[in-house]
């Protein structure tokens, strides 16, 4: 499942790379202003889900999320659309969760491979979120994450911005679910981030108080 918001024009060969390793895609354009090009779509393996104005990732995840439980699927794996992600590392997420209902794509988190304010953030809301759910998280704000649909219900997120993803690892340690990490590489390609890394901080505290 891929959310996405006015992606860059390497959005495409992310849709080419996933397509060969899943049964299903599932695409949420999460109200984009920007014309996409959207050439891949008569694949029958590919659902498409269009908000008409931006709602935030949480809310595209819940959206994607579902339709994946309603399409059947036993396994849903979430990555982003700028390539950070690379998809062929969808099979060993598929192999981890055959042990564990919750993995989590860990990536190097040093300032020499990611952009200072993401090191930053990352490091306070692990820490933070180690603490709080007795579990260690390596990386909370990873968005390449798999999950056994069966517990999905239980945990998507009520928040609808970046802070989801850290909700729902909340959510799923309060459940007595075990989060699992594999690592995984990364690519930054020179793009600007959407995650305003201060603005991430303060809607977490809100979350880590409401839990």
């Amino acid at each position: 499942m891929i959310p996405f918001f006015n992606p860059e024009s390497i959005f495409t060969k992310v849709i080419e790379d996933t397509l060969p390793l899943v049964d299903k895609l599932v695409l949420v354009n999460d109200g984009s202003t920007q014309k996409i090009e959207y050439s891949f779509i008569s694949n029958e393996k590919i659902q498409l889900i269009n908000f008409e104005k931006n709602k935030g990732k949480g809310a595209a995840l819940k959206a994607g999320i579902a339709e994946a439980i309603s399409l059947g699927c036993k396994y849903i794996i979430t990555l982003d659309s700028d390539y950070q992600h690379e998809p062929n590392f969808i099979p060993a997420f598929v192999d981890a969760l055959a042990a564990s209902k919750f993995v989590i794509g860990k990536r190097n988190i040093s300032f020499k491979e990611m952009p200072f304010m993401r090191v930053l953030s990352n490091t306070i809301t692990s820490k933070i979120l180690s603490f709080k759910t007795k579990q260690k998280i390596l990386d909370s704000q990873s968005g390449f994450r798999g999950f056994d649909a069966s517990i999905l219900t239980e945990i998507l997120p009520e928040t609808n911005g970046f802070e989801a993803e850290s909700e729902m690892i909340l959510r799923a340690a309060k459940r007595g679910i075990r989060i699992s990490f594999i690592d995984i590489s990364t690519r930054y390609n020179n793009q600007k981030s959407a995650i305003k890394a201060i603005d991430v901080i303060i809607k977490f505290i809100k979350v880590i108080l409401k839990y």
